[in-house]
């Protein structure tokens, strides 16, 4: 009895030893080789068949420079947008002192959550269709409708709408961790409020800005179903184009060249992402959402 009470008792801590990590993530790495990786590399392989020869023909072709031009340009101005709208609501959740008001945010922020991307398009066509409420609104005030509905600008807001989440979640997140005192002292020593968020808040979560604009970006070059919905089945985005290779034209070369387009391009705005505002900020950025 006295040799089990002389034996040292390990004492318990938080650390997992590295074998036991190792095989904790082991399904993960499985997964993520099986489901993510191979299929990259069955992409790759398709579309570099003859070389750069379908990289060619589909970046020389009007239709795959039309799919590219609209592609990123309305993901750019989503992103805007995105980052804009979310940084409003992000800053009114981090400085209101009403429950309600904060309360109501999160609701509007996370409803998207909650439907389907069908429904979700299908929710902005009822408000912009001819016979939506937007233009039911026009008419009431004796004006004429709009054709809003089957364009990119429509794209645009669906893709917008969907994306907010996930700006809000990032840029909140980077708010939380701002000393409000900073700006109150900034304005005590004469700044306006403006100013004070303008010199003060914008730097300090310039990181975030720039995360959540990342990973708006790169989801959103990547859309289908809002293209189609919002767009029409022959908007002209990349997506759009790349079921149209796979279903109408049986051209499987043609589509994984213009899939790993896309993955290439969401690959460098992430580098690109990383040396703007350095490796830490970014994962701080990330993981704090």
């Amino acid at each position: 009895m006295t040799d089990i009470l002389r034996v040292r008792r390990r004492e318990w801590t938080p650390d997992i030893r590295k074998r036991y990590a190792l095989v904790a993530v082991l399904p993960a790495i499985a997964l993520l080789a099986v489901f993510v990786i191979y299929p990259l590399v069955l992409l790759v392989i398709e579309s570099s068949q003859d070389g750069f020869e379908v990289y060619g023909r589909v970046l020389s072709s009007g239709s795959g420079q039309k799919a590219i031009a609209t592609t990123f340009t309305a993901s750019l101005v989503a992103t805007g947008i995105v980052v804009l709208v979310s940084s409003i609501i992000g800053w009114t959740i981090r400085t209101t002192r009403r429950r309600w008001v904060r309360a109501l945010c999160w609701v509007c922020v996370l409803a998207p959550f909650w439907m389907g991307a069908v429904v979700k398009n299908y929710a902005i066509v009822l408000l912009i269709s001819n016979k939506g409420v937007v233009n039911a609104g026009l008419r009431a005030l004796g004006l004429d409708p709009v054709q809003m509905l089957y364009s990119t600008p429509a794209v645009v807001l669906g893709i917008s709408y969907s994306l907010i989440p996930f700006g809000v979640l990032t840029i909140n997140a980077v708010f939380q961790t701002i000393d409000l005192n900073l700006l109150r002292n900034a304005e005590v020593l004469g700044s306006t409020r403006s100013g004070s968020i303008f010199r003060v808040m914008v730097p300090l979560a310039g990181p975030g800005f720039i995360a959540s604009g990342a990973i708006v970006f790169a989801l959103s070059v990547g859309f289908y179903v809002t293209p189609v919905v919002l767009g029409g089945a022959k908007s002209p985005f990349l997506a759009t184009l790349i079921q149209a290779n796979i279903l109408q034209y049986f051209d499987l070369p043609a589509a994984a060249a213009l899939s790993v387009i896309l993955l290439v391009v969401a690959l460098l705005v992430m580098i690109v992402t990383i040396g703007l505002v350095g490796v830490g900020s970014v994962r701080r950025a990330m993981t704090r959402s």
